[in-house]
């Protein structure tokens, strides 16, 4: 796909656990992320942390997505298994916003959601990230949960 700036991105899938490459890959660009571009503690910070947040994703038997541009990673979207539904975190480089890398993004990892079987999808978003919020609500996510600081989002997967 190519993003508004021109961009040309690679999208890959991988279930369960990613591979060691794209591991130490996203460890390094979780490592450009400011407190600002973090959320609900996530990503977490300092490589190690990232590693080990990323190999409990792959032993929860998550999906996820992995965008590159010039074989580095720009994105990062992943569906964690959650009982009967599966819990949606999505993360776009900060050089990344704006150009449309995040939709891409969210409509590859529902695609390739929908390959394996998943049928929801929720979220937690902060009440505050109003850009999230309004991305969310385009992809029909409905508010099913309002607490003092964020919302709980949740769609099906058709």
């Amino acid at each position: 796909m190519t993003d508004r700036a021109g961009r040309d991105l690679d999208i890959t899938g991988y279930q369960g656990s990613l591979p060691n490459g794209d591991v130490a890959a996203l460890a390094g660009m979780y490592g450009t992320f400011g407190f600002e571009d973090r959320a609900q503690g996530l990503p977490p910070t300092g490589s190690d942390a990232v590693r080990s947040w990323l190999d409990r994703l792959g032993d929860l038997g998550a999906a996820h997505v992995l965008v590159t541009h010039d074989d580095a990673p720009v994105a990062h979207a992943v569906l964690v298994p959650d009982g009967d539904a599966y819990e949606l975190a999505i993360f776009v480089q900060p050089d990344y916003q704006g150009a449309r890398v995040g939709t891409h993004t969210m409509e590859a990892l529902f695609d390739y959601g929908r390959t394996r079987g998943v049928e929801t999808v929720w979220l937690h978003v902060e009440k505050s990230n109003s850009p999230a919020v309004s991305l969310y609500q385009h992809y029909d996510f409905e508010i099913t949960n309002e607490r003092p600081l964020e919302f709980e989002m949740e769609r099906a997967l058709d």
